[in-house]
């Protein structure tokens, strides 16, 4: 799962889905590796936006930078609002992956069991 921070396209007046889709970059092995869903987060880490990546290819005009085909991911809406357990670091693209991955997923909520009447 790959992570972005969208703050300064914010500023922008771009759109969360506008400011994750484009100019990030990541190596074309961790896009393949890890290039399912993207979320965007903006200051500390709280999550803005969460996406199901559908295309991925590298714009050779923006200096190999990723462009993204989103859409809705409406199985992590869920983590929207709240903060996202990111690797340490300062740089605006990161990789959820190993502990930090198992942290955000074990966050979902668990749905009650439906109650017969």
């Amino acid at each position: 799962m790959l992570a972005v921070d969208v703050r300064q396209s914010l500023r922008h007046g771009e759109t969360v889905e506008e400011g994750a889709a484009r100019w990030w970059r990541f190596s074309a092995h961790t896009v393949e590796q890890h290039g399912d869903y993207l979320l965007a987060f903006v200051d500390g880490g709280v999550c803005v936006g969460a996406f199901e990546i559908r295309s991925a290819r590298a714009d050779e005009e923006a200096g190999g930078k990723y462009v993204f085909d989103l859409a809705p991911a409406d199985r992590f809406q869920w983590a929207l609002g709240r903060r996202l357990p990111l690797p340490a670091g300062r740089n605006p693209a990161r990789i959820l992956t190993g502990q930090a991955l198992r942290e955000f997923l074990d966050a979902q909520p668990r749905q009650a069991p439906a109650t017969r009447s």
